[in-house]
């Protein structure tokens, strides 16, 4: 009997060790941040062993950072930090890791490149690696964050705009609320609109709905709106409401009016795009609890309208392959693209970090390519980069796709909203996943002895000793141009998704290609490309990128597919300089203008390809990638490569001005209108023609949930819609630099008002909610008195003065306040969500 008793304890003891929660605990903090050059940040990690046990040397500690030098260099003689692939590192002995005893503490100081901007940006994801093989990731892991002001002092000698409370409330001078009769009655703003009256509150009247026999998805979105809305109890005392749909053949396609008199609605179109946005710009006049709390009366405002959109372009692009997004999120941003009146969904669904869509007949690009989770070598599923979790079965972010039937639910979901969507997979470059899934193939039919078959879609030359590294750090992500094999595999995928169209009826017109960032160094020391240049001689090695894209061209050709991609398929290299290719300029392929770093010289690119000739989308990563940090403050998450952007910076892009788009260079320094001017490509007539439309980018590499997918958009995206549908504003067409800043003053006041009190409220109550940024208040504390202001007037301050937190029952802050040190602020919503809380002292 004591012997089971001993066994029960030991077991019990092994089971404690065993769900213990922390083996070992880590701690980042940084210890030096230059931004004057050289510019690097040097930190230092604490790890120390929680376990009772020690671990034996040649332990392993795996992490991701997207912001670390790709050759950190490391202050602590008997470790070394080793890139492996993208944003994946390992921290490892030069020798062995030293044993690693229990409640011992281990010390690493490294040293990268560049300032230190952003807390999130701090190595993430870390996994421990024993000797023996075992693994788990590390739960306790601290990173000792930098407050703003912390990082004011750090940039003081730079003109880096950190977002201070005073800043803030000075970026914010000028903004005051504004009445509601004042606002456009929705977002995007129509083109031309009045108020004829009051707003009528009409109950429990009966309502009919009659719409042109073309116009029956109209109809039919508009019915079963009002069904879920509104619910009277009928009155037969009261007029009926009466909402006629009619077609008027002069109006634009995507054109429409509505007039409302008294209980009469008329909406006009010439199409049923037009008569779908009709429809949807009449409920978006709706309170925002028009489908979450059906009611009994219905409001109708008095008002004409008349509108058209400046593009016939307007996209969004989302990447899933970096991280991934379920299907029911993706529906859910297809009905929000309806609602804004968005008309094109570019779905990018493949990169090195992941292959996203089912595809027959070439299982391992989702049996392997799918899926990322940790090994040593990679051999079952890709690394967890961007710290998408050591279980593959168990990564949201990292793995997962889209099987033949969810695709085809989001393409007649997509038709049925005139949302167009153009698939991305991206050649030659950004290939890595794929290239690793055929080699899985190569691999499994060389076993049973299919040599033939092993061969018809391999991607890489196996002989290739080409050293190369893209923009995001992955060797060996670019496909091998020079064999056969590559073009069966792009055509196999290419047929593929067009049947998958087909069989959802819809029509496949549109090819993204991809084709951008192809790596310097590729292909220089590849024997099947050495073969393959020696049997052509017509064909040079600078002519590989050129071929590449003219075979593509081909198969999309052969399958009535046009072709786009981003900006370089239509470049090319002129010593350290980029300029249109003539040579593809006549094929009508569409460019995708994004590289507009404001300050780096290609801000014109855009202008520039279309004056070539060339159809192009202006996708400026400047004001329109959506994934860039709101501003500098270090608890924002996001990229800052191309700057900052937020709902200002979208909303005050001019499209067929881009010089106008900016105030500052990407490091804060002041950008002149003026000489922006002078420098400026200058569009020609046809070159006007070329410019078909914009796009809102949304890169995934710091996005890791549904969530953050949605911080991330709103509202900074809503700047960009005015701007889709609406085009140059008109401040911009003022004849003086003084007379376009006062204006645009006034014009922003006017859409942060819109923003503020009708469209935020309305995303907290529309298709479940969204997961929206609440700003902080700008504050300014003068003279003993505390001054406080908000980026979107309609949102409200509160404040507390006994060191609380505020919260919705606070008192709202309405006139300057004295200031006694320990005050706390925050900015509300109407549903009274909150944004981040600041602190006096």
């Amino acid at each position: 009997m004591q012997k089971w008793k001993l066994l029960f304890v030991i077991l019990l003891i092994l089971s404690t060790f065993a769900n213990s929660p922390a083996q070992v605990s880590v701690r980042w903090e940084l210890l030096e941040n230059r931004f004057e050059n050289p510019k690097f940040h040097q930190a230092k990690l604490t790890l120390k062993n929680e376990s009772p046990a020690e671990f034996q040397s040649g332990w392993k500690l795996y992490f991701n950072s997207v912001f670390l030098s790709v050759n950190p260099e490391v202050k602590s003689p008997d470790f070394k930090i080793r890139h492996l692939q993208g944003d994946f590192f390992v921290l490892e002995g030069k020798d062995k890791t030293p044993q690693f005893e229990s409640g011992a503490e281990i010390i690493i100081e490294y040293r990268s490149r560049g300032p230190f901007l952003k807390n999130s940006h701090a190595p993430e994801g870390l996994i421990f690696l024993k000797s023996n093989g075992d693994h788990f990731e590390i739960k306790d892991y601290e990173v000792l964050e930098i407050s703003v002001n912390q990082l004011a002092e750090m940039a003081e000698n730079t003109p880096l705009p950190i977002p201070t409370l005073e800043r803030i409330y000075k970026q914010n001078a000028g903004l005051d609320l504004l009445p509601l009769n004042q606002l456009p009655p929705y977002l995007p703003s129509p083109k031309s609109w009045k108020y004829t009256g009051e707003t009528l509150k009409i109950k429990n009247a009966g309502l009919a709905v009659v719409g042109d026999p073309e116009f029956v998805q109209a109809s039919k979105v508009l019915l079963l709106a009002i069904k879920d809305g509104y619910r009277p109890s009928v009155d037969r005392t009261e007029a009926p409401i009466q909402i006629r749909i009619v077609k008027i053949g002069e109006l634009p396609e995507e054109g429409y009016k509505i007039k409302i008199v008294d209980r009469r609605v008329l909406i006009s179109a010439s199409s049923p795009k037009g008569a779908l946005y009709g429809v949807q710009s009449f409920l978006a006049m709706m309170p925002p609890t028009f489908l979450t709390e059906p009611g009994e009366e219905f409001i109708l405002p008095q008002v004409e309208i008349t509108d058209e959109p400046a593009f016939g372009y307007r996209g969004f692009f989302l990447d899933v392959a970096r991280n991934f997004q379920p299907k029911s999120q993706i529906l859910k941003l297809l009905d929000l693209m309806a609602m804004y009146k968005l008309n094109v969904f570019h779905f990018n669904l493949a990169n090195d970090e992941g292959w996203r869509l089912e595809i027959p007949g070439l299982p391992e690009l989702t049996e392997f390519g799918s899926k990322r989770g940790f090994s040593e070598d990679e051999s079952e599923f890709l690394w967890p980069y961007y710290a998408s979790g050591a279980d593959a079965e168990n990564s949201i972010a990292g793995s997962g796709f889209y099987s033949l039937a969810d695709f085809q639910e989001i393409l007649a979901f997509a038709k049925a909203r005139n949302i167009e969507v153009i698939p991305e997979f991206g050649v030659p470059a950004h290939s890595r996943a794929a290239i690793l899934a055929m080699e899985k193939r190569y691999e499994k039919l060389m076993k049973a002895g299919n040599s033939t078959e092993a061969l018809r879609y391999r991607l890489a030359d196996p002989d290739d000793k080409s050293s190369y590294l893209s923009a995001q750090n992955f060797k060996g992500n670019t496909v091998c141009v020079c064999q056969e094999s590559t073009y069966s595999f792009y055509e196999k995928v290419v047929t593929e998704v067009k049947t998958m169209y087909q069989s959802a009826g819809v029509e496949l017109k549109n090819w993204h290609t991809g084709g951008d960032e192809v790596p310097g160094g590729v292909w220089t020391d590849s024997p099947g490309c050495r073969n393959f240049l020696a049997k052509n001689p017509e064909i040079k090695f600078a002519d590989l990128n050129d071929y590449f894209r003219s075979r593509a061209a081909e198969i999309l050709k052969k399958n009535g597919l046009e072709m786009s991609g981003w900006e370089e398929i239509g470049q090319i290299h002129k010593g350290n300089s980029v300029a249109p290719n003539p040579k593809f300029a006549d094929q009508n392929w569409k460019l995708y203008a994004w590289n507009a770093v404001a300050g780096w010289g290609g801000e014109d690119m855009a202008y520039r390809l279309a004056n070539a000739g060339y159809p192009v989308v202006i996708c400026s990563s400047a004001n329109f990638y959506f994934d860039l940090a709101y501003d500098w403050d270090p608890n924002e998450r996001g990229h800052t490569w191309s700057g900052v952007t937020d709902l200002y910076q979208a909303w005050k892009t001019v499209p067929g001005q881009l010089y106008l788009s900016h105030d500052q260079t990407i490091e804060g320094k002041e950008w002149s209108w003026e000489a922006a001017r002078e420098s400026f490509t200058k569009l020609t007539p046809e070159g006007k023609k070329n410019i078909i439309g914009v796009s809102g980018q949304l890169w995934t590499e710091t996005v890791k949930s549904s969530e953050m997918l949605e911080y991330y958009l709103f509202p900074k995206m809503l700047g960009y819609i005015e701007r889709a549908w609406v085009g140059d504003p008109a401040w911009s067409a003022s004849e003086s630099e003084a007379d376009m800043k006062s204006k645009r003053l006034e014009e922003w006041n006017v859409f942060a008002n819109l923003i503020g009190q009708k469209e935020i409220p309305r995303l907290e109550q529309l298709l479940g909610g969204f997961n929206q940024r609440i700003p902080k208040p700008g504050v300014l504390v003068k003279d003993g008195l505390i001054y406080a202001n908000v980026q979107t007037p309609g949102l409200v301050i509160r404040y507390t003065q006994d060191s609380t937190e505020p919260t919705e029952t606070s008192p709202i802050y309405s006139s300057p306040l004295p200031h006694r040190g320990g005050q706390k602020l925050r900015v509300f919503t109407p549903a009274g969500n909150a944004g981040p809380v600041v602190t006096l002292d």
